[in-house]
């Protein structure tokens, strides 16, 4: 994309995983944004954020989370919902290491919110600020006991029994061609295996439930209309955070890929995205973060 400098690499998890990244880089950013990636899709997918990145001149660096896109693992399984956060940490590290000073500010969309979000928890709420796109705390469909029993037998005896996602492409956006493109990626798979299950609901849970311990810049986006995760997880962690500079925007129509939607509605979403980045990572907080 013109503007930026566009890089690709390889980082190695703790437990020997190549992890593929790529950066989107200038030379004299305002700021950077870390971004997390949601469940059967890759890094590759944000191109409508690098857009509205690009003119605002901030850095974007992303990786395909282990089990995804161009990184190696068994595709949607992991032992430890830990495994993603450490993987993070890596690629966050490396950002700040490229970008010394900079503000940071961590971005995550569906199960990639919940990365972000225990994330934060985990190391530290030292960063510009935490933007949540669809946060993947609460399942928009009722999960039957039985079957949460069942997975979490099968989690122990045969962690990694793959089953699909369930996830339907015509639920992400309004837009067809997005819809189409998705479901023609040859990156994109609906797999995750019964160890994934039981490690996410899990996460979820539990950022809902610390989720008054959140202290740091909060933005929080979401559809009301998104038939794949419950907003109500989204209100959930608003109320709760302790954060003095936090906002959420609900939008009454559109679907879980909020920056994914028609031209119109999406520039809605960018935008306010755009603006709330801006403000974040100007001079002052940069003095703010030393």
């Amino acid at each position: 994309m013109q503007g930026f400098t566009h890089k690709t690499g390889e980082l190695i998890s703790a437990d020997g995983i190549r992890l593929f990244y790529q950066s989107w880089e200038k030379p004299d950013p305002r700021g950077i944004i870390v971004l997390s990636h949601g469940v059967g899709e890759h890094s590759s997918r944000y191109h409508n954020l690098l857009q509205a990145a690009n003119t605002d001149d901030i850095a974007v660096y992303a990786l395909d989370h282990r089990g995804h896109g161009r990184s190696e693992g068994k595709r949607g399984h992991i032992m430890s919902f830990d495994q993603y956060l450490d993987d993070f940490d890596l690629l966050v590290k490396l950002a700040q290491t490229h970008n010394p000073g900079r503000p940071t500010i961590i971005l995550g969309h569906s199960m990639g919110g919940v990365i972000a979000f225990k994330y934060i928890l985990k190391y530290g709420q030292n960063f510009a600020g935490l933007i949540l796109s669809s946060a993947g705390f609460k399942n928009k469909v009722e999960i039957p006991a039985w079957k949460t029993k069942a997975a979490l037998f099968l989690s122990k005896i045969w962690p990694s029994l793959s089953m699909p996602t369930g996830i339907e492409s015509q639920l992400l956006s309004h837009d067809k061609k997005v819809v189409q493109a998705y479901s023609d990626d040859p990156l994109v798979h609906d797999l995750v295996s019964s160890r994934w299950y039981t490690e996410f609901i899990a996460a979820g849970e539990e950022c809902l439930a610390r989720a008054g311990e959140l202290k740091l810049p909060l933005l929080i986006i979401h559809g009301k209309g998104d038939g794949i995760v419950d907003y109500q997880g989204s209100t959930t962690v608003m109320e709760k955070a302790q954060s003095e500079d936090k906002e959420i925007h609900l939008f009454d129509d559109l679907y879980h890929e909020t920056m994914n939607e028609t031209e119109q509605e999406r520039n809605k979403v960018l935008k306010i995205i755009s603006t709330w980045i801006v403000n974040h990572t100007s001079p002052s907080q940069e003095a703010n973060e030393k």
